[in-house]
C-alpha cells in the first residue's frame, strides 16, 4: 500500500473556494459526487489485481477531474498511469533524488511547476536550461525529473488546466540533436497516455532559427487540436499576452518574488526530503502478469497515444 504523499511537499497556491466551486462545476461535481466516485473508483481498484493498492482520495479525486467526471474514462486512465510506469522503466525506475545523474540534470535543466495560479485557476510549469553544456545534458534523466514533480503535484494541487512553458534561452542545435524519435515519442506516450493533466496551452519561448526542426517534430506527435496549442515566441514579452507577470519568475520577465533558481532550489529540496516516498512509488506499477483480460504492452499504449482525446 502506497502511503499519501505528505501535505505540504510544495508550496503550491490553491483555488480559492469560489473558483474551486467553479473548476468543479465545470465538470457536474459536488462535495457529495466527489465523495461517491471516490468510492466507487477505489472499489473498482481494488477488484484490479495487476494494480497497487492506493488509498489517497485526493489522487482520485484529481483523475476524477481532469477525466472529465467520467468514471470509465478515469478507470481508464488509472490503468495507463500505472502501466506506463511498468513499461517505461527508463522515465519512472531508480527515481532516488540523490542519485549523481539526477542531481547533475537538476543542474543542467529542471522543470518546475510555478507556486501561483492563472486567474483561470490553470498551473503554469517552466522548463528551463541552467547549463549550456551539451555534454552535461541528459534528455532521459531530464525526462524523469519532469514526471517525478508531476507525481509530487498530483495529489496535493487543484488547478484547472496546465500550460507548460519550455524556455530555450542557452539551447543549442546540439541539444536538439540529442532528442531523438524514440525518446522524444516514448515521453509524450508517457505524459498524455500516462497522466491525468489537461493541457491548455504549450509556449516555446526564446525559440532560435534552429528550434524549428524540433517544433515540427513535437507537433508531429500531436493531434490537431493539441498542436495548435502550441506557441512560439522570439522573446518573452509577448508571452506575457497569454501568463501574467505576476506568476512568473524574473527570467521570464515576470514579477514573482522568486528566481527560477530559488524555485527550483526549493522544489528540489523538497524532493530530496521525501526520498523514502519515491523510493516507495517504484513498487506502484502494474503487474501485467496478474491482469484479468489481454496484456497491455508498449505498442498497446501507443495505440492509446494515437486515439487520445484531447480536451
Amino acid at each position: 500500500m502506497v502511503q499519501p504523499l505528505p501535505i505540504t511537499m510544495f508550496p503550491y497556491e490553491q483555488p480559492s473556494n469560489d473558483l474551486l466551486e467553479d473548476i468543479r462545476a465545470e465538470e457536474g461535481m459536488t462535495a457529495e459526487s466527489i465523495q461517491r466516485d471516490v468510492q466507487t473508483l477505489k472499489e473498482w481498484m481494488q477488484k484490479q489485481p495487476h494494480l497497487p493498492n492506493i488509498t489517497d482520495d485526493r489522487v482520485f479525486e484529481r483523475f476524477l477531474y481532469h477525466c472529465k467526471n467520467s468514471i470509465e474514462r478515469t478507470k481508464a486512465k488509472l490503468d495507463a498511469y500505472y502501466t506506463v510506469r511498468a513499461a517505461n522503466p527508463d522515465y519512472f525506475h531508480n527515481r532516488d533524488p540523490l542519485d549523481p545523474l539526477i542531481v547533475e540534470t537538476t543542474e543542467v535543466m529542471f522543470f518546475c511547476v510555478l507556486p501561483k495560479l492563472t486567474p483561470q485557476g490553470d498551473r503554469v510549469s517552466i522548463l528551463k536550461i541552467f547549463d549550456s553544456d551539451v555534454s552535461k545534458f541528459n534528455p532521459v534523466q531530464l525526462f524523469k525529473t519532469a514526471f517525478m514533480q508531476l507525481d509530487c503535484h498530483l495529489p496535493e494541487d487543484l488547478c484547472r488546466r496546465h500550460i507548460l512553458v519550455y524556455d530555450m534561452k542557452g539551447g543549442s542545435i546540439g541539444h536538439v540533436g540529442t532528442l531523438t524519435i524514440p525518446v522524444v515519442k516514448k515521453f509524450f506516450t508517457s505524459g498524455l497516455v500516462g497522466m491525468p493533466t489537461r493541457y491548455t496551452g504549450f509556449h516555446v519561448v526564446n525559440a532560435p532559427t534552429f528550434a524549428e526542426s524540433f517544433i515540427s517534430l513535437t507537433k508531429s506527435f500531436l493531434k490537431d487540436k493539441l498542436a495548435k496549442r502550441v506557441h512560439v515566441h522570439s522573446d518573452v514579452a509577448s508571452l506575457h499576452q497569454h501568463i501574467p507577470k505576476e506568476i512568473l519568475p524574473e527570467e521570464s520577465g515576470g514579477t514573482y518574488s522568486k528566481t527560477m533558481s530559488q524555485l527550483r532550489d526549493i522544489s528540489f529540496g523538497a524532493m530530496k526530503e521525501h526520498r523514502e516516498w519515491f523510493q516507495k512509488q517504484e513498487q506502484m506499477v502494474a503487474d501485467e502478469s496478474k491482469r484479468l483480460g489481454k496484456i497491455h504492452s508498449e505498442d498497446h499504449l501507443e495505440g492509446s497515444f494515437r486515439k487520445i482525446n484531447i480536451d
